[in-house]
């Protein structure tokens, strides 16, 4: 069934996703054929215009993601396919009117016109194209949900509070995942819990533990979910070698060549630069504002940890009263201004730290900069925190962009720890595509506070076997071996 499953929902993606392209491809072309003839016939201003836009389509989707209804959430995809046809429908644009340019040619123009009747034409073929993705996706979700039903799940951990850190996750995609049982990994009956279960969340198990449930997970066919750990991340970036007959992973440490770093400096002084003088309207009327507002400076300056534990003094625009204590945000907090508030939902609170940047104190892209007294605390609870600091602190990054203000320590050393040990020039450049995404997520800018999910009592003791439902297997030889 599982199998039937699998293949239903990529047939059903692949559908939908190539019915996308089609629809959002004729969308376009079709308004912008009104006054340029020229791309529904054979010719070169046709060839060069479909072929940019099938290649930018591909490449940008492949950065913000597709139509991934099996991780994402319908939000987040939605709003990626936006972002990535958008900027597919911008360049094609671009080589358009490139195209139509032709000072000895009197139908063609003499000069590149970018703000004509062709610019309103491609404003609506997006807000076409808009409604196109909205309806696709939800149609596509809606298809998946019925090919994949609520899964039910179970949570094998060492302690109440990692399975309810777990729930509350899972408590996220309420609509893909039932948890039904948490039982500690050294419940005599754990074996027999996984027989009865769909998927499997491994959570602060022991190494050795966790390898046989991992075994024995994947022996029945089960879907794990793993948390990671740093030796998880370590092992992800590992190269497959052959020595003479004998498979190795060859691991060594993530260490930023010249030619990349001179690369990385030369992108961050031409990007941040660029920045300054776009956003320079923007940053004016934010800091007139702030200064009528009466509440101290309009720039809040506060010392930040950077590459090999340096410290700099970062720039932000003051959106909490002047005389708020230095503590992270929480949820509801009453430290943030009226105006605060604003300017950290569109972060735009975050644009002096592009004179960071330009410093050099900063990069475009890099670890989450963290205050210093997080920084003590964090690497107290988690050691393995002060391993961030091999790299410069960023602007933005995989933790600014898949993490939230709330993320816990831990969670925010893994993914800055992921970004850190796959990096490299290219992905700098996804990152910072994928940084507009943060402005379709409501939880992005959560403070700290202590939601939570329902979770079931972690269970030590096996069940009688007149609590175990009729449908469950029978427990085979290998499930009666002790752990």
């Amino acid at each position: 069934m599982q199998r039937k499953r699998f293949y239903a929902t990529q047939l059903m993606r692949l559908g939908f996703q190539a019915l996308l392209y089609i629809l959002i491809f004729a969308a376009y072309f079709g308004m912008l054929s009104i006054t340029n003839v020229a791309i529904l016939n054979v010719s070169r201003t046709a060839a060069a215009t479909m072929a940019t836009f099938a290649v930018s389509l591909l490449m940008l989707t492949t950065v913000y993601g597709g139509f991934e209804v099996e991780h994402k959430k319908k939000r987040t995809v939605f709003a990626n396919l936006c972002l990535a046809t958008f900027f597919t429908d911008l360049i094609t644009y671009v080589i358009l009117q490139i195209m139509n340019t032709n000072p000895n040619n009197p139908e063609a123009n003499a000069t590149m016109v970018l703000w004509g009747e062709d610019l309103a034409l491609m404003a609506g073929a997006f807000i076409l194209q808009i409604g196109i993705i909205y309806f696709l996706t939800s149609m596509g979700f809606r298809c998946y949900y019925r090919i994949n039903p609520v899964q039910d799940c179970c949570i094998i951990t060492s302690s109440q509070e990692m399975a309810a850190h777990v729930a509350t996750k899972m408590s996220a995609f309420g609509r893909k995942f039932n948890l039904t049982e948490v039982v500690h990994y050294e419940c005599p009956d754990v074996r027999q819990t996984i027989r009865r279960h769909e998927v499997i969340f491994l959570a602060g198990i022991p190494d050795t533990e966790e390898a046989a449930l991992q075994s024995y997970c994947y022996k029945h066919h089960k879907i794990i979910y793993l948390l990671a750990e740093l030796e998880d991340v370590v092992i992800s970036t590992a190269h497959q070698t052959i020595m003479d007959d004998t498979a190795f992973l060859y691991i060594r440490p993530m260490v930023p060549t010249l030619t990349q770093r001179a690369a990385k400096r030369t992108c961050d002084i031409v990007i941040s630069l660029f920045g300054l003088i776009i956003t320079s309207p923007v940053m004016l009327v934010t800091w007139l504002a702030l200064k009528c507002s009466g509440n101290g400076s309009p720039f809040f300056r506060q010392k930040r940890a950077t590459l090999n534990g340096m410290v700099f003094e970062i720039i932000k625009f003051r959106t909490m009263y002047e005389d708020s204590a230095a503590v992270s945000a929480r949820e509801n907090d009453d430290r943030v201004t009226p105006l605060g508030h604003f300017l950290r939902k569109y972060r735009i609170d975050e644009l002096p730290q592009l004179f960071n940047v330009l410093r050099g104190e900063m990069s475009l892209v890099g670890p989450r900069p963290e205050m210093l007294e997080n920084v003590d605390r964090y690497t107290r609870e988690v050691p393995e925190f002060r391993y961030r600091q091999q790299m410069k602190a960023g602007l933005t990054g995989l933790a600014q962009i898949e993490g939230k203000y709330n993320t816990s320590p831990k969670d925010k050393a893994i993914l800055d720890l992921l970004y850190i040990e796959n990096f490299s020039l290219a992905y700098d450049f996804k990152l910072l595509l994928r940084t507009l995404t943060i402005f379709f997520r409501r939880d992005s800018t959560e403070g700290f506070h202590n939601r939570k999910a329902p979770c079931p009592a972690m269970r030590v003791t096996a069940l009688d076997q007149a609590s175990v439902p009729s449908d469950a297997p029978s427990v085979d030889s290998d499930q009666r071996i002790a752990l």
